[in-house]
């Protein structure tokens, strides 16, 4: 090829160079972007905002035993406060109905306790009207036989009222000293051995009520003298 030639191409290719400009060498700016791997910065943005998700997360703490035994304790007090408030509440209520129960139990037995005085009066009205009936004889004019006949029969009547209402008579004549049935009032001298300490007098009877003592017998004792 000749020098004339050779240039003639050279030429040509200038021309063609300049004519298609996007055909052209990269600039610089294109060689950095070209350098860049674009899935690398997303890797490296993607662990940027990891690290930063890490440190602002807050860091949670394993709660304390002491507190949790202090938060049931105080669950424990509450329910134990609770029923003590219920058993005082109940024992209230059961000391009231106790006492109305007491009260109620004392009326019936006040109650009875008239009665039974009632019936007891009711046996000694006939003793009273006959009473009355003697002295208006007497004073009437009546004899003294009739009177003390008057007054006898009162007193049996009087004495069956009282068995009646279960009283028994004690007349320890005879009987062998007792010191928790009888009361001495003196002694007596014998001369029979067999009657020492024995009741020779009965200066009072004695009156039990259904096998209750209710009076001692006054009595006087007899001892034997040597």
């Amino acid at each position: 090829m000749s020098s004339a030639e050779h240039q003639g191409e050279v030429s040509d290719e200038q021309k063609a160079s300049s004519e298609n400009p996007e055909e052209q060498a990269p600039t610089s700016a294109d060689a950095v972007e070209s350098a860049i791997d674009p899935e690398a910065v997303s890797a490296d943005a993607a662990d940027d905002t990891d690290s930063n998700d890490e440190v602002e997360e807050p860091e949670v703490q394993a709660p304390d035993p002491r507190d949790l035994r202090i938060r049931l304790l105080e669950r424990q007090l509450g329910e134990n406060e609770a029923r003590l408030r219920d058993y005082i509440k109940a024992h209230k209520k059961a000391q009231a109905e106790f006492e109305g129960l007491r009260d109620r139990l004392r009326r019936d037995q006040e109650e009875q306790i008239d009665i039974a005085k009632g019936k007891v009066v009711e046996r000694f009205l006939d003793v009273a009207d006959n009473l009355d009936r003697s002295i208006q004889a007497d004073q009437g004019g009546g004899t003294l036989e009739s009177l003390l006949s008057g007054v006898a029969l009162v007193h049996k009547m009087f004495d069956q009222a009282l068995e009646e209402l279960g009283l028994e008579k004690h007349d320890p004549q005879g009987e062998t000293f007792d010191p928790m049935t009888m009361e001495a009032n003196g002694m007596i001298a014998v001369s029979d051995a067999s009657l020492a300490n024995k009741v020779i007098n009965t200066l009072r009877p004695g009156y039990r009520l259904k096998g209750r003592e209710l009076r001692p017998a006054l009595v006087q004792v007899g001892y034997h003298a040597n």
